[in-house]
């Protein structure tokens, strides 16, 4: 076993997903377990390390919870036709991070992990501070964004002091028509659709707000949550036989518009996101209509005043109103690399992105040679 392992290229996951090599009580032989949701992922993230080394790179695979310094872990995973557990400790100067603090301690971790200007982090970090917090994003691109304020804490006089902010900034809202049904409210930093409510105030609105903090600071998690208007687009998109609540995502390297999917919410649902039960459909690029790219290209032309965009990765995402109206919901600078087992033509797409990764992360351990 080798003191300290050197990597060209090592993601990291996050802990509340993949396992740690070090990780006594887990038996399995690959870092996400084989049961579950996220069993695939072990095809996608070997996929990943072995066109790494097809293209001359090392790479490997590591938890958030081996963080141990700036670019340095204590365990990792090697991936050759098949998982290798390694429990010496190991570092690299580029790192594709797949890692959103959900803790406390995590967000401590991910602060030690990029504390050395000398690691390279694929996920730019202007852009992340900028997509990852919701406030932030609406904040840079009020003009396209849905409106947003923070929650700043869970006492009843602070909730209903937000709920009032908010209402101010609708009342004079170019959309008006848009944003009379309900509210909805948010983890400020949240992905996957998890830890996002519809709130009636006309009930129990504060009390329900009230019981999500408790609960959250009883896992010790990051407390932020924020208010927007709950928009209806059931009727919004249509895409062939795709109808509903439906949001389209754009994928971009470098400015340029890679990839498109949609998400379609299940019926009777308002979340689009996989893992909260929607359906993921990959789009060719010339049905993306005209208006969503136009809103894209100026979101990018913004966000390359204060970001270089020389190697990111990125997503978009959007939804149309009832009324026609569209809205940029989020950006995200970890867009999912995994597919659908079921769909050969999720895994095609997949490989494509994880390819186009793969060069970028070529051309930047090339230039720190």
């Amino acid at each position: 076993m080798k003191k300290n392992d050197t990597f060209d290229v090592m993601v990291v996951y996050s802990e509340t997903v993949a396992k740690s090599a070090r990780d006594t009580q887990y038996k399995g032989r690959s870092p996400f377990p084989r049961i579950g949701r996220c069993g695939g992922y072990n095809d996608s993230y070997g996929y990943l390390l072995s066109r790494c080394k097809k293209n001359s790179m090392r790479a490997a695979f590591t938890t958030s919870r081996d963080i141990i310094g700036p670019g340095q872990f204590q365990s990792y995973w090697t991936y050759n036709t098949k998982w290798t557990k390694h429990l010496g400790k190991a570092s690299s100067g580029v790192l594709f991070d797949k890692f959103t603090p959900f803790t406390i301690a995590q967000q401590h971790r991910l602060e030690l992990m990029t504390s050395k200007k000398s690691v390279y982090i694929f996920s730019n970090k202007e852009m992340k501070n900028i997509f990852l917090n919701k406030l932030n994003t609406y904040i840079h691109f009020k003009e396209y964004a849905i409106p947003t304020v923070a929650v700043a804490n869970p006492s009843r006089l602070t909730i209903a002091q937000a709920k009032q902010s908010l209402d101010t900034v609708l009342d004079h809202h170019q959309y008006e028509m848009d944003v009379d049904d309900g509210y909805i409210l948010k983890d400020q930093t949240g992905s996957g659709g998890y830890k996002i409510y519809k709130i009636d105030f006309d009930s129990i609105g504060s009390e329900d707000i009230m019981k999500y903090y408790a609960h959250d600071k009883k896992e010790k998690k990051l407390l932020s949550y924020i208010f927007q208007p709950f928009i209806d687009c059931t009727d919004g998109f249509h895409f062939g036989k795709y109808s509903g609540f439906i949001d389209l995502r754009l994928i971009l390297l470098k400015q340029k518009i890679i990839q498109a999917y949609i998400r379609v919410a299940q019926q009777g649902k308002f979340k689009c996101n996989e893992h909260q039960g929607g359906e993921l459909i990959y789009i060719p690029l010339s049905v993306v209509p005209h208006a969503v790219r136009v809103m894209s290209k100026m979101i990018t032309k913004q966000l390359h005043t204060t970001v270089d965009l020389k190697h990111s990765l990125y997503a978009l995402d959007f939804i149309r109103s009832n009324d026609g109206n569209l809205y940029f919901i989020e950006g995200n600078t970890n867009p999912g690399i995994d597919w659908d087992h079921a769909k050969k033509i999720n895994e095609v797409k997949s490989k494509e992105l994880i390819n186009s990764i793969v060069h970028e992360l070529y051309l930047i351990t090339k230039e720190r040679r």
